[in-house]
């Protein structure tokens, strides 16, 4: 995989090997209920002429929320390349999926979640061009509804925070 840049906003960019900008777009977000417990993934996937295609899946066995999260990028990285996307940009609310995805050089992870990392890599190894982008929790609620809905939970309410609410530094 090329060379990956760390942009002022937190996500990973790696750069097109060709001038085609237009990707596919997908949301990805996994649960487990409770935690750990059953998990779940949903994923929506949304390709460069604007068709959406969802997944929402109860997954076997059993595990903690940062696995289903690792469960959900993998669904969502092979769900783009089995529809033929070589550029991806793929939105999650894991920090540790967004820095472990596009680092190389991250610090290994429990085994458990080593093994789907790996996995995530591999396919993201198959795609000319992955920008990985941490988005907050309101930002993801449609693969948050999804994935909730195949653990037979109703989705979370959506709080937007005030535009004008800012952090203090």
């Amino acid at each position: 995989m090329p060379e990956c840049q760390e942009e002022p906003s937190g996500s990973f960019f790696v750069a097109p090997a060709s001038d085609d900008v237009r990707g596919w777009v997908a949301h990805c977000d996994g649960g487990a209920w409770p935690n750990p417990g059953t998990m779940a993934v949903g994923v929506v996937l949304t390709s460069p002429t604007g068709v959406v295609r969802q997944v929402s899946e109860r997954l076997a066995g059993s595990g903690c929320n940062n696995e289903a999260e690792w469960q959900a990028a993998v669904r969502a990285l092979r769900c783009a390349l089995d529809l033929g996307a070589r550029i991806l940009l793929l939105h999650t609310d894991s920090t540790q999926v967004r820095d472990h995805l596009v680092r190389p050089d991250a610090p290994a992870l429990p085994p458990a979640l080593q093994i789907w990392a790996d996995e995530a890599r591999e396919l993201a190894a198959r795609l000319s061009s992955l920008t990985v982008q941490w988005v907050p929790r309101h930002r993801n609620a449609s693969a948050d509804a999804l994935a909730r809905q195949a653990l037979g939970l109703p989705p979370k309410p959506v709080s937007i925070p005030h535009p004008k609410a800012r952090r203090r530094r």
